[in-house]
């Protein structure tokens, strides 16, 4: 399993590479702890989590060797996709992009966009 913390943008990204595309899946994180700890959102209950299996899926998609990328944001479904400030709105973005590039690396073979 391939994950990158993306802390600066509040989200960690799981990948899949395939041969022609890489599968994604993006968890907001939700805050750090003192050991140091990586906080997501449950699925489940009302506390937060450190175990990525356990945390809400804040959105999916994959990106191909071509450059197409399809999301789906899994956050929308349960309530709304919501931004304290502008820089929570822009984030979105870049960690979208920040896939996209990533997809690069994991399938160089197939990469041509």
């Amino acid at each position: 399993m391939n994950i990158r913390h993306f802390e600066e943008l509040g989200f960690t990204v799981i990948a899949k590479p395939l041969s022609h595309h890489v599968e994604y899946k993006v968890l907001q994180i939700q805050g750090f702890g003192i050991n140091p700890s990586t906080y997501y959102y449950n699925d489940s209950e009302d506390n937060p989590t450190e175990s990525i299996e356990q945390a809400e899926v804040f959105s999916h998609g994959s990106v191909k060797w071509d450059g197409c990328s399809n999301w789906h944001f899994d956050e929308q479904d349960r309530v709304m996709i919501h931004g304290c400030c502008k820089e929570h709105l822009i984030n979105l973005g870049l960690i979208l992009a920040a896939c996209w590039d990533w997809t690069a690396d994991l399938i160089p073979e197939t990469w041509s966009a």
